[in-house]
C-alpha cells in the first residue's frame, strides 16, 4: 500500500487516517491542496466523499469546481445528482459543461440533458449528446434524434455516436 507524506506526517492511502486528511485539505486556503484533495477523494473516497465533494462545487476556483464535478460522476454515487443538476442548469459555463458530462455518468438529469440539447453554445450540446449516450436510455432516442439536426457538425456527430450506444446498449 502507498504511502502519502502530510503535515502531520506518512499517512497510509486508502486508510481512514487518509480519508480524514483529505477531507480537511478540501478547507485548506491553498488551491493546489484542495486541488489535490479533490483527486484524491476521487481516487479513493468513494460514496463517503460525496457531501464534502457536492459543497465544493462553489469552491472559488474554477478548476476545483469542474474537477469535483468529475470526480462526483466517476464516484456514481445518485446522491450527487440534483447537486449536479444544479451546476448543469447554473451560470457558471465551464461547470455546466462539465456538470452535464457527470450526469451523463450518473445516468441521472435526463431533463437537464434534454435541455442542454437546445443551448446556443455548440460546447454545451455536444456535452449533452456525449452524456446520454452514456445513459443509454431509450428517453434520449427523441432528442437525441432532433440533434441530428442540428446545425454545428460536431453536435450531429456527437449526437449519431450516442445513438448508436443505445441502440447497441441490452435496452432494445
Amino acid at each position: 500500500m502507498y504511502q502519502v507524506r502530510t503535515d502531520v506526517g506518512e499517512v497510509r492511502v486508502g486508510t481512514e487516517e487518509c480519508f480524514r486528511n483529505l477531507l480537511a485539505a478540501l478547507e485548506d486556503e491553498d488551491p493546489k491542496v484542495r486541488r489535490l484533495a479533490v483527486c484524491g477523494l476521487a481516487a479513493c473516497g468513494g460514496a463517503r466523499a460525496i457531501d464534502s465533494l457536492v459543497d465544493r462545487l462553489s469552491d472559488p476556483d474554477e478548476d476545483i469546481r469542474t474537477r469535483v464535478a468529475v470526480a462526483l460522476g466517476k464516484i456514481g454515487d445518485r446522491r450527487a445528482a440534483p447537486a449536479l443538476v444544479r451546476a448543469a442548469s447554473g451560470d457558471d459555463l465551464p461547470l455546466r459543461r462539465v456538470a452535464i458530462l457527470a450526469l451523463g455518468e450518473l445516468d441521472a438529469g435526463l431533463d437537464v440533458l434534454t435541455e442542454a440539447l437546445g443551448d446556443p453554445d455548440p460546447a454545451v450540446r455536444v456535452r449533452a449528446a456525449i452524456a446520454f449516450g452514456e445513459t443509454h436510455d431509450v428517453v434520449a432516442v427523441e432528442p437525441l434524434t432532433r440533434a441530428l439536426d442540428d446545425e454545428n457538425p460536431g453536435v450531429r456527430h456527437h449526437a449519431r455516436d450516442a445513438l448508436e450506444k443505445i441502440r447497441e446498449s441490452r435496452v432494445f
